[in-house]
């Protein structure tokens, strides 16, 4: 298995992460009686997550810990899927 190949899966496994931030933020959404529509989950994305912000804020006095999760999460996923995408490319 090549390095390239690792940072693909590297980068797999950290999107799974943000998948599940991106759950429990709207977990905690629909807790607080947000209405999601999972149909446009993806396109109302940024919406929840700036609702999940200002509702957190308002109870603890910070952010949640999830909004970061996935934010750290996605950003290493990019950056491992580009890494790995140009150490696959230099093989060839």
């Amino acid at each position: 298995m090549t390095a390239g190949q690792l940072l693909i899966m590297a980068a797999i496994l950290s999107a799974a992460g943000g998948i599940f931030c991106m759950i429990r933020i709207v977990s905690y959404l629909g807790s607080k009686g947000e209405r999601i529509n999972w149909f446009l989950l993806r396109l109302r994305w940024f919406t929840y997550m700036s609702r999940y912000r200002e509702l957190t804020t308002e109870e603890y006095g910070k952010p949640g810990k999830f909004l970061a999760g996935y934010i750290i999460f996605m950003l290493a996923a990019l950056i491992l899927v580009v890494a790995g995408a140009l150490l696959l490319n230099q093989a060839w």
